[in-house]
């Protein structure tokens, strides 16, 4: 008895071997990736010659410079001074149409104080903004690069002007559609890579938020909420923001050198809001912008949104 269950055994376990020889089979590396594969690769040529990367690009800027607020809702007079922001961009190059689609977000968050021309009054001015949108790529002949694209986003604000007794503060919110392009164009100085972007931003439609002439706030407060939203494009709500800027490749990360003009402006209810900087950007890009020379890789084909 023990005799067979013995042989018995033996066989479970030759059967189990071969059995389990004939389903393994070595996985086959992905084929080295060449430059003219990623270039047929990247047109849609042939298939994928090894995995595709595409991280998350990440651009942390600081803005400093000077402010132009107006707003007749709270003061006839034009005040001047300076602002700050704070900003961050995160964007990624999708899988869409051979790796031409980007999708961006953007956040900001701002502080100006600006003075009356006596300079004995000061206007204070919060605000912060959020935008997300896709845009598509155009890789042209020496090097350049176009994008075109839309985007949804939504920004929020108070102008505050301490001197007025009746109404001292204007709230400006607004939710819309705004066209965007950009063009970049990389270059070198000695060994450091430079890549030259210019970002426009033009606010197209939207619904924002204005009062009546003279209207205080204590009245919306009170439950007089008619004609405060109003329908916004380019003859009653027109803005634009512009981003030149010069991405240095320098170590693991990039330096961003820029300038910012930026405008806001609405007429509406017989209210003429003006706001407008020019300040100058310093950021940081973490992980650098896609332009030092690398060989391709048995991993991973890194696809940067910047370039």
């Amino acid at each position: 008895m023990k005799k067979n269950l013995l042989v018995l055994f033996i066989l479970i376990l030759t059967v189990q071997a071969v059995y389990s020889r004939q389903l393994t089979y070595d996985i086959p590396d992905p084929p080295e990736c060449s430059s003219d594969s990623i270039v047929r690769m990247l047109e849609g040529q042939m298939p994928m010659c090894c995995p595709v990367s595409r991280p998350i690009t990440q651009i942390y800027m600081a803005e400093i410079g000077g402010a132009s607020n107006l707003d007749t809702y709270l003061s006839p007079l034009r005040y001047r001074g300076y602002g700050m922001v704070l900003a961050g961009q995160w964007s990624k190059a999708l899988p869409w149409m051979d790796n031409r689609w980007l999708m961006r977000f953007d956040s900001r968050i701002g502080f100006s104080s600006a003075l009356n021309p006596a300079r004995n009054a000061r206007m204070l001015g919060f605000d912060m903004s959020v935008v997300w949108g896709p845009a598509f790529t155009w890789r042209l002949p020496m090097k350049l690069r176009l994008t075109a694209g839309a985007d949804v986003g939504m920004s929020a604000g108070v102008l505050y002007l301490p001197r007025n007794s009746n109404n001292p503060a204007s709230v400006k919110a607004d939710v819309g559609l705004a066209l965007t392009v950009s063009g970049a164009y990389p270059f070198r100085i000695g060994r450091l890579n430079i890549l030259v972007t210019d970002e426009v931003r033009l606010p197209t439609l939207s619904v924002f938020f204005s009062p009546d002439y003279g209207e205080p706030y204590y009245e919306i407060y009170l439950g007089n909420h008619s004609g405060l939203a109003h329908c916004g494009w380019w003859g009653n709500h027109f803005g634009i923001d512009n981003l030149l800027a010069f991405d240095l490749d320098i170590g693991p990360s990039a330096l961003r050198l820029g300038y910012r003009y930026s405008l806001r402006s609405s007429w509406i209810n017989h209210i003429n809001t003006q706001i407008q900087s020019h300040a100058f950007v310093i950021g940081w890009i973490p992980h650098g912008i896609g332009l030092r020379a690398t060989s391709p890789s048995r991993k991973a084909f890194v696809i940067n949104s910047l370039y």
